[in-house]
């Protein structure tokens, strides 16, 4: 535990530094020093080299190199090293400590030779002073057994040409005390220095540490729930800026919790403004909590009785499928036929941080409007198949009845013959129908854009609707302005929305009524069409849907058609930026109003398309 301690790392660490520090320190020192040591023998040595180099050269001019013998026992203590010197070829002619030579004049040193080999750590140095350079060398000496500092110093006569040499051996052991003393005083400061930082280290550290366990003990009150507690520190460093802001920490905490239980309180509010209905059950299948939707979708009322709520629930028979999902961990999705209404249950298992289940929760929906629409789309596909199997059934049994020879009589067979022409044109007004629903879907339709004559477009589609009314005794009246301003648009897309809306008036209107158009300009940039008949009308619950596909009210069951007529309509009114509302009295009439702009912003091919999916073309002009 102590070497997990902060304390215990830090003052290792302020160790380890001051020891490697002070080691790394010592040993450049002592290189230095003995750097130092020896250059300061070398200079000195060359320094008495060079004396005894003038003194050799003063005897040897005089003729008293006999007395150089007497006084070379005392140039090695002056010198403090062996001597020697050397003739101009490279002979030494005195060596001291050796017992070797005598004063002789100059012109007899030539002649004297030591008897002993010269040794061969001294010949570069030798030639390097002969050649008139003074030489340096650090080698071990086979003469004096150790190893020996030697210099070189050339002699010189008065006009300066090299006569010999003086060599200085002295031994490197002599500078061996001073070094020890050196390494004895660093090794001494070096265990003072870490007995020192030792202390301080300690000191250092609890000092340092100090603080951080105030503030470990208020973060420690604060996980209990104290958030008054402060840590005090008033220090200018990085850690009092810590304590600080442990103690601005401390001041927002309980703000914070505070704002978590607002967030849990926002939360309640989004689940009981959700459309679906939810109810939260504990282990047993206890209601714990719903929201409002819930009780719009099974109760119909506020507030909903949790007594009534678990009646519900075991009327519907949820039991089995939340204990199911409960055991199982899984959610599921079941479907249950309530008052009337689709409903979609979403159940859910509740888990703890554990992976226990603490309970689950079911997420209600009201799918009856989807299953209304899927109903629709069914009804659409036996619809077509129903409209495409009768014009194809009479169609295959007139041309089998030809095929086979039972029609002989050429008016019985023109009058097959026409009869499967207006089936095959009952088919073609099929498919065209179907195509240009989808056209108009997609927004591919093709538009030419013109100035239209609202009242002569009218008088066109009436006219051609007149044979078709007259068959019902249908009296077909125009009670419009005739002098009104052209509008924008397609005059073929136009009629056959037009066309569209009165043959429905005069399909579903009873023989001897009339049916009204009326066009006027209400001064709001646009131009109105009202038509009203006076048929059976349209019940109040099917008017939302008379614009889907393929829908059929009741009443339009029995006049035939596929239900795409009044889609295909509300499309091309879109196509034309328009709008249009109806209003209908069961049993009486039906009144359909619709307003066109005078001006629209359109394409080179057609108007822009109102879907937010679709890209408009190319450029825009106006109208």
């Amino acid at each position: 535990m102590v070497k997990k301690s902060i304390t215990f790392q830090l003052t290792t660490g302020v160790i380890i530094i001051v020891l490697v520090s002070m080691l790394v320190m010592g040993l450049i020192f002592i290189q230095m020093f003995r750097q130092y040591a020896f250059e300061n023998r070398e200079e000195t040595m060359l320094t008495r080299g060079r004396s005894i180099a003038e003194m050799v050269n003063v005897s040897a001019s005089g003729g008293h190199m006999w007395g150089m013998g007497g006084l070379m026992h005392n140039l090695d203590i002056l010198a403090e090293a062996k001597i020697w010197i050397i003739d101009e070829e490279g002979n030494p002619t005195l060596m001291s400590g050796m017992g070797h030579g005598m004063g002789i004049g100059r012109g007899h040193m030539s002649n004297m030779n030591n008897s002993q080999p010269l040794p061969p750590e001294a010949e570069q140095v030798i030639a390097d002073v002969i050649s008139g350079a003074e030489a340096v060398s650090e080698s071990f000496s086979s003469i004096y057994q150790e190893a020996t500092l030697t210099v070189g110093v050339p002699v010189k006569d008065q006009s300066g040409q090299i006569t010999g040499a003086v060599l200085l051996h002295a031994p490197v052991a002599g500078l061996s005390p001073m070094l020890n003393r050196a390494t004895t005083i660093l090794v001494l400061s070096l265990l003072g220095a870490l007995l020192l930082a030792i202390a301080l280290g300690l000191g250092f550290s609890r000092h340092f540490t100090r603080p951080l366990k105030t503030m470990n003990r208020a973060a420690l009150a604060m996980a209990e729930g104290n958030y008054d507690v402060q840590t005090g520190l008033e220090r200018e460093d990085e850690i009092g800026q810590l304590g600080q802001s442990l103690d601005h920490l401390a001041h927002r905490l309980d703000d914070t919790i505070n704002q978590l239980f607002q967030e849990k309180s926002k939360l309640n509010d989004i689940i009981a403004s959700m459309a679906e209905g939810l109810v939260a059950f504990d282990i047993d299948l206890e209601p714990q909590s719903r929201n409002f939707a819930l009780s719009q979708i099974m109760y119909n009322g506020l507030p909903y009785p949790n007594e009534i709520l678990v009646q519900h629930l075991q009327e519907l028979r949820l039991e089995i499928d939340l204990r199911r999902i409960m055991e199982q961990k899984k959610s599921s999705t079941i479907m249950k036929d309530w008052m009337g209404k689709k409903l979609k249950f979403i159940l859910s298992p509740i888990s703890n941080n554990l992976g226990a289940v603490t309970g689950c929760v079911a997420l209600v929906q009201d799918i009856s409007e989807s299953e209304r629409l899927e109903q629709l789309r069914r009804d659409f596909v036996a619809n077509v198949s129903h409209e495409f199997r009768t014009p194809l059934t009479v169609i295959r049994g007139s041309l089998e009845a030809l095929v086979d020879g039972t029609i002989e009589e050429d008016q019985e067979k023109l009058r097959y013959l026409s009869r499967m022409l207006a089936e095959t044109r009952c088919l073609e007004r099929l498919v065209g129908d179907l195509l240009d629903l989808s056209r108009l879907q997609s927004g591919k339709i093709t538009m030419n854009i013109e100035e239209i004559h609202l009242p002569t477009l009218l008088a066109d589609v009436l006219k051609s609707l007149q044979t078709l009314a007259k068959k019902k005794d249908i009296q077909m009246l125009y009670q419009g302005e005739k002098d009104l301003p052209t509008i924008p648009g397609d005059y073929d897309r136009l009629r056959q929305m037009l066309v569209i809306f009165l043959d429905n008036a005069i399909k579903y209107s009873p023989p001897h009524t009339k049916v009204t158009v009326e066009a006027k300009d209400l001064n709001d940039q646009t131009l109105t069409v009202i038509i009203k008949d006076q048929g059976p009308g349209i019940a109040p619950e099917q008017l939302p849907y008379i614009w889907d596909r393929f829908y059929k009210g009741e009443k339009s069951r029995k006049g035939g058609g596929t239900g795409l007529g009044l889609a295909i309509a509300k499309h091309l009114i879109d196509l034309h930026h328009g709008q249009v509302a109806v209003e209908s009295i069961p049993e009486k009439s039906t009144r359909i109003e619709i307003k066109l702009p005078q001006k629209t912003c359109f394409n080179s091919i057609g108007f822009l398309p109102l879907q937010k999916d679709k890209s408009p073309y190319l450029s825009l002009s106006c109208r």
